[in-house]
């Protein structure tokens, strides 16, 4: 939790800072806080769900910024008691907190005077009035009925603008508090009215007189109720606003853990209190005896977002029992997912994330320097968190347990981690933590196992039906739309648990092993589930597979042969049989296998759509627009068929044999990358890509990036002819091939801007220098092609006048 992304909504601020202005909403970028590191560890586990706001994310300010537990939940839970159970508290809920206060006047107005009451059957039916008809309490309904009235002038109405409030109003309401408060027969209500007078004087910007009021008629009341710390805060408010910050974040983090109600409104209350420039001792000074300061130190480790372990050794001496350990934690898990495994999984692979939009890409160096901080780190939290597993004081000894287990398998010691996780497969653990404990076994299983076959597939199988259970239950029923799992919830995390292990562990094993059929099926399985999100397995099977290895995958689905494993995967799949033989044709299309292409092509004709563009077209500068005057249409068979007639021609009419090896120059350079017909080869292109060759590039990839197909046969069209002039234009043309080959730094690669820049202007000058501009010049300076380039080209102009 940092100020990285501070989007905290004003509303749920905690009653002592609304006098600060309201406008601090903040709009992010793209990126999802919930799914921006590879993760398998639920978060969750923790049993302590009310600080389920506090669970790790590095990118806003909070976790989730909904009260995980309700003031009024409480109260109303309160009234049920005092009614001695009588009452439900849908009907406790509805008289307290929605009824007017004109229908209970008329009720309190009923009962005093013994008069007929005039009221709508919702409020007359309900359960609570019928207590209040029964038992005559006119002392709790007197209170109800004032709550009512000061209601209006306590409650944060807007987010976006400052209360206006009526002072006097207020004030007398203050007034009338005081004498009811005097009045009242019973500790419960004097509470209850002391808080509505503190309120109210809160409220009004009177900071003085509600902590007088606190200390007067709060403090010394021992009547257990949620009212204790609601009260509790509005005197912390008070102190902030007077400048007494240490004092009032002392009283913060007290309010924070006397109550489940208003976490997310006194850990606001806290971290505003705390000067980031302070040591957190001087705050601690003023805690009264050790639980005071675990408490204190554990709300300073949620606003954390470092390497947490001292923390949880302070709060661990000072107060083993303490509820927040297990949340802090899974919170320190989470961060080591965050900048050991998912830079860990990264170099394993020499490969992006494919499943999560992963937002960081760290260099080799970066890698490295990472790793080599956060692994020490990592075995001590390790060694920490088994010592806690054998504490019979601490909350959740078997997370502890799992925790440490889970650290031995991002640290990669298997052995180990099954050290600690048989004992846990034979305990009785509760749902979660025996959730956990089996995705933590699968993780090892897999990453132990040095060949994924067909024995180890069957082996897994079972887990990965499971886990695959998790992923989909309380879906929707099958064939409606399926919503993909954004958000924070328990929900969603089981899918990306699915997601993570399919998409960057087994994806990527079989694609190391050379099994692309398996690669891009575990790619899709998880698909399946969000169909109408990024189609990734699609984008893998374009990506990545040539010609041969589509007509493979093709040819793999159409047997319907499957072990029970591959079964499971295809039935689960996003990717179907259809999508890959409309790919196949065009896969042949980059292998330049025309025979094969046409075949692909005219057995599946959907892959034909008509392209606006001449892909022969000459252009001696690179164009994606369609230019004004081009009347040719195209289709990828059509395409295949004039270069195969192309091939055959170079051969058979040997006369013309220059011209012919020249179009089929033009026909390979113009669906390149930079050609003017990329789209008869690719489905999408980035104006951002070109100039350098991805890394893991595909040998279709290498030449779309390099045109290096192309500046050959402009090379065998130049040596086939005797025109100085042709042979100029096959050379300037060879030229443009070139640059594509020379590679532009990318900032990724490098540690720093300023090296960054250093390699882009050794660049830019290399480029400028083309390797055939010398032999352009110097042999055909004197053709009409070469003046009329001069003009057109600023890199050969600016050559040429050297």
């Amino acid at each position: 939790m940092t100020w990285k992304t501070f989007t905290a909504v004003c509303g749920v601020i905690s009653a002592g800072l609304v006098s600060f202005p309201q406008n601090i909403i903040g709009c992010g970028g793209g990126i999802d806080p919930y799914d921006y590191y590879l993760s398998f560890f639920n978060q969750y586990a923790a049993s302590q769900i009310q600080y389920k706001p506090f669970f790790y994310t590095n990118e806003q300010f909070l976790f989730d910024y909904e009260e995980p537990v309700g003031a009024a939940e409480v109260l109303v839970k309160e009234w049920v008691d005092f009614t001695g159970k009588a009452v439900s508290e849908k009907d406790a809920d509805a008289f307290v907190m929605k009824f007017p206060a004109k229908d209970i006047n008329t009720l309190y107005y009923h009962i005093e005077k013994k008069t007929p009451a005039t009221l709508p059957d919702s409020i007359s039916r309900n359960g609570m009035s019928q207590y209040f008809l029964k038992n005559k309490n006119l002392e709790a309904l007197g209170y109800i009925l004032y709550a009512k009235k000061v209601e209006p002038y306590a409650t944060e109405i807007s987010q976006w603008e400052p209360e206006k409030r009526d002072s006097i109003v207020m004030d007398r309401l203050l007034k009338n508090g005081l004498q009811l408060y005097a009045a009242a027969k019973t500790d419960l209500f004097k509470l209850k009215y002391a808080y509505q007078v503190v309120r109210l004087a809160h409220y009004n910007n009177r900071s003085s007189d509600a902590i007088k009021y606190y200390d007067e008629m709060v403090s010394a009341n021992t009547t257990p109720s949620v009212l204790q710390p609601m009260s509790l805060a509005l005197k912390a408010g008070a102190l902030f606003r007077t400048g007494k910050n240490r004092e009032a974040a002392y009283l913060f983090s007290k309010a924070f853990h006397q109550s489940p109600a208003k976490k997310i409104s006194n850990y606001y209350g806290f971290d505003w209190s705390v000067a980031k420039t302070d040591n957190p001792k001087s705050y601690l000074a003023l805690c009264k005896n050790n639980d005071e300061k675990a408490d204190m130190l554990s709300l300073f480790a949620l606003k954390n977002p470092d390497n947490g372990l001292a923390f949880l050794k302070q709060i661990y001496q000072l107060k083993p029992s303490s509820d927040l350990i297990p949340t802090l934690v899974v919170r320190e898990i989470n961060k080591y997912e965050e900048r050991y495994l998912t830079p860990l999984i990264g170099k394993e692979y020499n490969s992006g994330l494919l499943g999560i939009s992963y937002y960081y890409q760290y260099s080799g160096k970066e890698t490295d320097s990472l790793l080599r901080k956060e692994k020490p780190e990592l075995n001590a939290f390790i060694e920490f968190v088994s010592n806690l597993s054998k504490d019979s004081k601490v909350k959740d000894p078997a997370l502890m347990q799992l925790s440490a287990a889970y650290g031995a398998y991002i640290l990669r010691d298997y052995n180990k981690a099954n050290s600690f996780l048989t004992p846990l497969r034979t305990a009785k653990l509760n749902d979660r933590l025996q959730d956990q404990m089996m995705l933590t076994n699968l993780l090892v299983q897999i990453s132990a196992q040095e060949k994924i076959d067909a024995a180890f597939e069957e082996k897994i199988l079972p887990s990965l039906k499971w886990l695959y259970s998790k992923a989909v239950k309380n879906e929707k029923e099958k064939g409606e739309e399926n919503v993909y799992y954004y958000g924070n919830g328990e929900q969603s995390q089981w899918y990306k648990f699915y997601r993570n292990i399919l998409v960057d562990i087994l994806s990527k094993r079989y694609k190391a092993q050379g099994n692309l059929d398996k690669a891009v099926l575990a790619i899709g399985s998880p698909e399946s589930l969000m169909p109408e999100y990024y189609d990734q397995s699609t984008e893998f099977l374009r990506g990545q597979l040539n010609g041969r290895q589509a007509e493979g995958l093709y040819h793999f689905l159409a047997a319907k042969k499957f072990t029970p494993f591959e079964q499971f995967l295809v039935t689960n799949n996003r990717l179907k049989i259809k999508t890959v033989a409309d790919f196949a044709g065009t896969a042949y299309l980059r292998d330049c296998n025309y025979d094969k292409a046409i075949e692909w092509l005219q057995k599946v004709p959907g892959q034909n759509k008509t392209i606006e563009k001449d892909p022969f077209k000459e252009l001696l500068y690179d164009q994606e627009e369609r230019l004004p005057g081009d009347k040719v249409t195209t289709n990828k068979l059509a395409y295949a068929k004039e270069m195969k007639r192309l091939q055959g021609l170079v051969k058979a009419d040997t006369k013309n044999a220059a011209q012919h090896l020249y179009k089929l120059a033009l026909g390979y350079y113009n669906v390149t990358y930079y050609g003017y017909a990329w789209n008869l080869v690719e489905y999408w292109r980035s104006g951002a890509d070109g100039y350098f060759v991805p890394k893991g590039a595909t040998a279709f990839q290498k030449d779309y990036y390099t045109a290096s197909t192309a500046e050959a046969y402009f090379k065998k069209a130049m040596e086939a002819s005797s025109n100085a002039e042709f042979k100029a234009k096959c050379l300037f043309m060879m030229a443009k091939c070139s640059q594509k080959q020379l590679p532009q730094p990318q900032y990724v690669d490098f540690g720093n801007y300023d090296e960054y820049s250093r390699k882009t202007d050794e660049y830019l000058l290399k480029f400028a220098d083309n390797k055939y501009y010398t032999q352009l010049k110097a042999q055909y300076g004197n053709t009409l092609f070469y003046e009329d380039a001069l003009t057109r080209c600023s890199y050969l102009a600016d050559f040429a006048r050297k």
